[in-house]
């Protein structure tokens, strides 16, 4: 069968290393030059990228929804530009882009990633893939909650997950039991789907919001974490909290907040 595929030929809002490098996702791997493999929940793309065009090839309508591509950037970085810190940290990361990613495979990822460094996520992730992730040939799936739930903490713990293993087996069991029901977030109001998702074992402000932009495309949402508290310095000064900062950043940057935030965080640990 003939590999599907979709040539994006203008760049100007179009980076996969930016857009694999920004914090939104975990399973992702480089293989050559301008060359990537990434997977969300059952599914694997390839991502070929020169300075003309880049080639994603597998599963078109998934990779279209996926990597937002019928969304346009361009107004997105208009609205934004003249707003504080935007016009520099735009140009420094203008091909972001939001993944439309599997909101449980959020859920535990971000479970897994506080406090935590990229390597060490990536590798607990690997672990749970390989280990409980259906075999799709060649790779395997992110893992279901049922999956996911028939282990204890004891597990987790085995597979490096630290103080997190009893969230992840907690979170686990709730979802997989229907205790917490996962698409019932699409129709709630963000303040609203923000308190419903810290009812979950490990899942705090902070996780909570990165759930919502990467998971549900919620973009009235700002993850607020040590790179953000640097742009806040920059931006506003010292002397707030955690929740301060948010509150003042999506005043700031309103509807779009969660795109700033994109823009912001990246530049910011990127180039410092």
């Amino acid at each position: 069968m003939k590999e599907e595929y979709i040539i994006v030929d203008d760049l100007s809002s179009f980076d996969i290393r930016q857009i694999l490098d920004c914090g939104q996702i975990f399973r992702y791997a480089k293989t050559g030059e301008g060359e990537y493999v990434v997977f969300s929940g059952s599914k694997r793309l390839s991502v070929k990228q020169d300075g003309e065009k880049a080639v994603i090839c597998g599963d078109r309508e998934f990779a279209r929804r996926f990597f937002d591509l019928e969304r346009d950037y361009g107004a997105i970085k208009e609205r934004l530009s003249g707003l504080p810190l935007m016009k520099e940290s735009i140009a420094y990361g203008s091909g972001i882009r939001i993944l439309n990613n599997d909101p449980f495979e959020m859920i535990i990822s971000f479970i897994i990633s506080a406090n935590n460094h990229i390597p060490r996520i990536k590798g607990i992730i690997e672990r749970l893939c390989n280990d409980l992730g259906e075999d799709m040939g060649g790779y395997h799936a992110f893992p279901a909650a049922q999956a996911l739930a028939q282990k204890d903490e004891n597990y987790y713990f085995a597979q490096g997950a630290g103080y997190r293993a009893p969230y992840l087996a907690s979170t686990a069991r709730a979802i997989a039991e229907g205790k917490f029901d996962i698409d019932s977030v699409r129709e709630m109001p963000t303040p609203q789907a923000q308190k419903y998702l810290t009812s979950l074992a490990g899942v705090g402000p902070k996780v909570a919001d990165c759930i919502l932009l990467f998971g549900y495309h919620r973009t009235d949402v700002f993850p607020v974490d040590t790179w953000i508290k640097k742009v806040y310095r920059d931006l506003i000064g010292e002397g707030a909290t955690s929740a301060q900062m948010r509150k003042r950043l999506i005043d700031t940057y309103k509807d779009l907040a969660g795109y700033a935030q994109q823009y912001l965080f990246f530049a910011k640990r990127d180039n410092g």
